[in-house]
């Protein structure tokens, strides 16, 4: 299976957020982290950006202006803040806070401790409870949804009814099958069906440390960052510590190590940063190349018993202490490898579908072909496709939807270098393969 283009609509509806968007907090009651984290998170921003005025602390802190006053003014009362008024050359004309000599103390002592630098952090409680509004069990989707997910992938209509229900189920997957039959490419696109986006925080607060979430790497934002603030009131506005983004999409293969399944935390960054699958929740993680990582299998299955039993993760922190995590997400496992040769059968009952993929049919390949050499300003040969044919029958190799982007990719800078008309003739077809595979033909062995 393959994707001739990229689609510009990958979703069949406009995206709706599933939960109710969370209300902005107006007191630190509601805020519900302790007002002694707030406070050395402001003097972190004002020594990272001095002689802010309220305005910038309220985009930075992403909570509300009498909040932000109330910690200015206890702040100001342990002589740690010290006011600027605004002089006529002040282009904003706005009071602005600066760090005193002790309050840069101050900042040193809390980046020691912790270097997060972002919006206050919610409490791992609300955490929780906005993780199990956007469950995904709770937004059934249904065959017109999996198929325009799926629109442009070739040869997937043979596997729309295996995959509806995989997803609705809120399961663990199993994709097996030949490498480059597709398994990663369409797992890491059915989530596109359910039309719904999720509120993600920027970070948590959970036993007494900050733990960063949101990544610009694995979140796709919704609205641009551009959408700021426009006053102090946040009026009509939902709580700015959360992101409103796309399902998470988290794919991970043979690099992946426990430590990455971890709450990280190093001397060289010092900050806590959310393991793989917290920020995936609400989403799908992906662990491609199962039998490939450098732990054993069975070690790596097992960390994900209790996960998938029973929906929540333990998670032991640096410091020895331990939390638990709401564990609502898609977790697939894509593999290569005879399912029954890695791992165990007792982990296989748990896994709820097992998915096998299969090489394209032989009209499926012709038109992934076609539509491949067309995006590349190519075209085929009149008999280029019967050598091509010939090709995969003589060396056993399937109809893989990984290799038409691969092998005109080859044979363009073929065409480029002799300088030659933009037709794939079965010469070129032939010398695409020689350098693509190995001297048997089939990239080394039997697909």
């Amino acid at each position: 299976m393959s994707l001739a283009k990229s689609s510009k609509d990958s979703h069949r509806v406009p995206l709706k957020p599933q939960a109710v968007p969370p209300k902005v907090p107006t007191s630190f009651s509601e805020l519900h982290v302790p007002k002694v984290v707030m406070e050395n998170l402001l003097v972190k921003h004002l020594a990272a950006y001095p002689k802010s005025d309220l305005l910038e602390l309220v985009k930075l802190m992403a909570i509300s202006s009498h909040m932000l006053k109330e910690l200015l003014e206890d702040l100001r009362a342990k002589s740690l803040v010290e006011i600027f008024q605004p002089d006529k050359a002040s282009a904003s004309g706005h009071v602005r806070f600066a760090l005193s000599e002790a309050g840069q103390q101050e900042a040193d002592a809390a980046f020691v401790k912790d270097a997060y630098l972002g919006p206050a952090p919610v409490s791992l409680h609300d955490y929780d409870q906005m993780v199990s509004q956007q469950d995904v069990r709770l937004n059934d989707i249904t065959r017109p949804d999996v198929e325009h997910a799926l629109k442009e992938v070739i040869g997937a209509v043979r596997m729309i009814p295996l995959l509806g229900p995989a997803i609705n189920s809120g399961r663990a997957l199993l994709l097996y099958g030949d490498a480059g039959t597709g398994k990663t490419f369409v797992a890491t696109r059915i989530l596109n069906s359910l039309n719904t986006s999720v509120f993600v925080p920027y970070a948590v607060y959970a036993a007494g440390n900050i733990i960063k979430v949101f990544s610009q790497q694995h979140h796709k934002r919704v609205v641009s960052e551009d959408d700021e603030v426009k006053s102090l009131s946040f009026k009509e506005q939902y709580d700015k510590r959360w992101v409103l983004c796309e399902r998470p999409n988290i794919q991970v293969g043979g690099e992946l190590t426990m430590d990455m399944l971890e709450v990280n935390h190093s001397e060289h960054n010092r900050v806590w940063l959310a393991p793989l699958q917290m920020m995936a929740n609400n989403g799908i993680l992906v662990i491609d190349d199962l039998g490939r990582q450098p732990m054993p299998v069975a070690t790596l299955l097992n960390r994900w018993i209790v996960p998938m039993e029973y929906f929540f993760d333990h998670l032991s922190l640096p410091n020895g202490q331990q939390i638990t995590i709401p564990f609502i997400l898609t977790l697939a496992f894509s593999t290569n490898l005879d399912p029954e040769g890695i791992a165990d059968p007792a982990f296989l009952r748990r896994l709820g579908y097992k998915i096998h993929f299969h090489p394209l049919l032989q009209d499926e390949y012709h038109t992934l072909w076609e539509k491949t050499t067309h995006h590349r300003s190519l075209r085929l040969g009149e008999t280029s496709f019967e050598t091509l044919i010939k090709l995969h029958q003589t060396h056993q190799v399937g109809f893989y939807p990984c290799l038409p982007k691969d092998l005109v990719g080859i044979s363009r800078d073929i065409i480029v270098f002799e300088e030659a008309p933009p037709v794939i003739t079965p010469e070129i077809i032939g010398q695409a393969w020689a350098v693509y595979f190995t001297d048997d033909g089939n990239g080394g062995s039997k697909r």
